[in-house]
């Protein structure tokens, strides 16, 4: 609600390998006084393509969010969870934030599972900016990227891949939303 702050952005990076040098679950919010490039740029091009429920690419749901893998997918495993209903923010009241914190329970003990090791990642809530524009094509989403594309080796990404802006994920997204699909989730409500 303040004049200064026209975006929010909650993230949490877990792992020394993605650079978090507490080793304990916590994440932060920075407030920023523009809407930063990557969220603007979502918001502009409407890149947010939610699946339907029986897409190959989805690996589980809870309440009305739903967690995918994204067609160009730039890191092994990577993740998308956003409400199958019109949410622009966490803060929105129709926004199922206890669908969400299940299916986020749910997808990272996935991850944890799919190496039997804690899986390092670096997640972020991309939500409605607060600079007073409307932003109705405004969808909450998580972006979740965990490092490891098998068992101790991480992804790098490669000069070719940020020199050309053209990126090389080792592993197919099919693959890697079966493969996720196939591991117990947390028990409880997802499914």
């Amino acid at each position: 609600a303040r004049d200064d702050v026209a975006y929010v952005l909650v993230f949490e990076n877990r792992g020394p390998e993605v650079g978090a040098t507490i080793a304990h679950p916590h994440g932060q919010i920075y407030a920023y006084d523009s809407v930063p490039p990557e969220p603007l740029r979502e918001l502009v091009d409407g890149v947010l393509d939610i699946p339907d429920a029986d897409d190959p690419l989805v690996v589980c749901a809870a309440g009305d969010w739903l967690a995918w893998v994204p067609h160009a997918a730039m890191w092994p495993y990577e993740l998308r969870l956003a409400p199958t209903e019109a949410a622009g923010s966490l803060c929105d009241p129709d926004c199922d934030r206890d669908g969400l914190a299940a299916l986020l329970v749910d997808v990272l003990a996935r991850l944890d599972q799919l190496f039997d090791a804690p899986m390092p990642y670096m997640l972020w809530i991309h939500q409605r900016p607060t600079d007073g524009e409307a932003w109705p094509q405004a969808r909450v989403h998580l972006h979740i990227t965990p490092l490891m594309r098998s068992p101790g080796v991480q992804r790098f990404v490669a000069a070719a891949e940020l020199g050309a802006g053209v990126y090389f994920n080792p592993i197919d997204p099919a693959d890697a939303a079966a493969r996720l699909r196939a591991l117990p989730g947390h028990p409880g409500e997802p499914r």
